[in-house]
């Protein structure tokens, strides 16, 4: 009886470890079955992302933030829409030309110089002529197809008649002494002293012209000569809006 009672006790124990065995065996099996290799350990594991790769340190730039420089708008060229160069007229200018002139000798208490008689329509078409072939040429100069100031006022037989006293010697038109010449255009953009510029009329194309020369030594010396009496303007605007003036003095 008590053999009987001991082996059934027995068999409870062993069936108790035996069950405990495979419930333990059965966890650990598991584990080994979604090791670092499986699926979802690679996905629980941290990777890059593409949100990482691309974050950037607080206060930085980014991509998707606006630069902190202000100044990099200030600085945009604003272009501007073109004139086409039918739209400005040669004589106009060359009118607003004279009246600059003019009030700048005043504004030095001298005489102003005059366009009226046959020797100041001699010395217009002269500046007229210049103008055309400084167009032609494609630059801005005083000699053009070796043709140079002085042989000018000679072909227009003024080189006698433009001479006038001055201190204490004769001007005459030797080293282009009785000339004036400059370039700029007219309803195109063009850089000038590091800035764009843009004349959008005759008034402004006139001005862009003598604010140069009246700021420009010897130019601003040929303009206000004291005994000076006559002047010629020419001014040729090219198809591409460049424009070529000349200033000859008598």
């Amino acid at each position: 009886m008590v053999n009987k009672a001991f082996l059934s006790l027995a068999a409870v124990v062993l069936f108790a470890v035996f069950g405990t065995g495979v419930f333990v065996g059965t966890q650990v099996g598991g584990l080994s079955e979604e090791g670092p290799d499986s699926p979802e350990a690679s996905e629980a594991s941290p990777q890059p992302t593409d949100t990482q790769a691309t974050t950037t340190p607080s206060g930085s730039d980014s991509p998707t933030e606006p630069s902190d420089d202000s100044d990099a708008d200030d600085e945009e060229i604003v272009e501007r829409e073109p004139i086409p160069a039918r739209e400005f007229n040669e004589r106009n200018i060359s009118t607003t030309i004279l009246a600059n002139v003019n009030d700048a000798r005043e504004s030095e208490g001298l005489d102003p110089l005059s366009t009226s008689g046959s020797t100041a329509a001699d010395v217009e078409r002269m500046a007229e002529s210049h103008s055309t072939a400084m167009a032609d040429a494609g630059r801005a100069g005083h000699t053009i197809d070796e043709v140079t100031s002085a042989d000018r006022y000679e072909q227009y037989d003024l080189y006698d008649t433009c001479q006038f006293q001055r201190e204490s010697y004769i001007e005459n038109a030797e080293d282009n002494d009785l000339e004036v010449i400059g370039k700029t255009f007219a309803g195109q953009q063009y850089p000038e002293n590091g800035t764009q510029q843009f004349n959008e009329n005759d008034t402004e194309v006139a001005n862009a012209l003598t604010d140069n020369w009246l700021s420009t030594a010897p130019f601003s010396d040929r303009l206000t000569y004291e005994n000076a009496d006559r002047i010629g303007v020419g001014v040729t605007v090219t198809n591409t809006g460049a424009v070529y003036a000349t200033v000859n003095i008598c």
